[in-house]
């Protein structure tokens, strides 16, 4: 099927392209219309690199000079950043050439899987062939300042340092599937996911444990008190060390109340009071009675860290659910956070 609006908007059918999303692209594929490439050419109006995404304003011209305006949605700042692309690659007024999948939030939101520059370099994701260039957009293997990598190597001090995962949460989540451990009540709630409504789209921050899914993380010696920042907006995760109890009146909040202790250089926290709907970024359900217990224990060597989360909720759960993930020691990497804005350039 083929058809034109002003430049060009041809719809061409996919049969390979379900499983390109991640993070770094443009997210979920379950929020897209994954059997048809869409391929659009105009002018660059607005550019937004803020979380949650990348966002561009492209105004494409119809036949009868009629404006339409697109949102074309890449990777996280960040992760573009650390792969050497950034805003100076794009100026306003700069004529592109786009392809991607259609949001099934906005029909006129492309999720992006090829951008064509004005320099005649075509972005793609590794692996998949070019559509209409010989040059690929060279990303980079991020490099840290060698000074801050060898200051970072002399105050580490046990799990205290930046940690990233090995895996895309993309890739933790096809990993683990609990589908057929829900409950009744929990088989219901999954079927009444709506990924399009997901609190993450309108900025809310996201809860435990998918909070802990992604890196890089960076553990902080507070004494009485361990935090763990993200890269992710909504603040600090916090660890109460030493905490017997939870304080009466606690409140349900996203990322619950953590209590840690250490078990030799392990550290085991136990948390409780999570008000988040999800388990994972499939849609997973769980309730307010969940409660987990992680065990982050570093390699003999210190450069590897094992994460195993276990999870336990009676009412969507019919036992234990545990998600393992693996971290790996970035000397000089910095973990810093950007507040997330939603766009609203249509």
């Amino acid at each position: 099927m083929k058809f034109v609006i002003a430049a060009l908007f041809l719809t061409i059918p996919l049969f390979w392209s379900k499983t390109f999303g991640h993070h770094g692209r443009v997210g979920a594929p379950i929020l897209y219309k994954a059997d048809d490439l869409v391929i659009l050419e105009g002018e660059l109006i607005d550019i937004f690199w803020r979380f949650p995404h990348v966002r561009f304003g492209l105004s494409v011209q119809t036949n009868d000079a009629e404006e339409t305006v697109w949102e074309l949605e890449w990777g996280i700042p960040n992760v573009l950043e650390g792969q050497g692309i950034t805003t100076d690659f794009f100026q306003v007024g700069d004529p592109i050439k786009a392809a991607g999948h259609i949001a099934l939030r906005d029909d006129r939101s492309l999720g992006l899987l090829h951008l064509l520059l004005p320099n005649g370099q075509e972005f793609a994701p590794r692996g998949r062939a070019l559509l209409w260039s010989s040059e690929r957009v060279q990303t980079i293997q991020q490099e840290y300042d060698p000074s801050e990598v060898e200051a970072a190597k002399r105050t580490a001090k046990g799990l205290f340092r930046v940690w990233s995962s090995t895996k895309l949460p993309t890739q933790v989540d096809a990993a683990h599937n609990f589908d057929h451990l829900l409950t009744p009540m929990g088989q219901q709630a999954l079927a009444a996911w709506d990924p399009v409504k997901h609190p993450v789209l309108e900025c809310v921050p996201r809860g435990m444990p998918a909070r802990m899914l992604a890196g890089p993380i960076e553990f902080l010696d507070g004494g009485e008190q361990i935090a763990i920042k993200s890269i992710w907006w909504g603040g600090e995760r916090v660890i109460h060390l030493e905490s017997g109890h939870v304080p009466a009146g606690t409140e349900h909040t996203r990322l619950g109340y953590s209590r840690g202790s250490w078990d030799g250089d392990a550290l085991v926290v136990e948390t409780t009071h999570v008000d988040w709907p999800y388990f994972d970024r499939r849609g997973t359900p769980q309730s307010d009675q969940m409660e987990f217990v992680e065990r982050f224990e570093m390699s003999a060597d210190e450069t590897r860290m094992e994460d195993i989360l276990t999870g336990t909720d009676p009412v969507t759960f019919t036992e234990p659910v545990t998600v393992k993930t693996d971290w790996v020691w970035t000397p000089g990497r910095e973990v810093y956070t950007s507040d997330c804005v939603l766009w609203d350039g249509k």
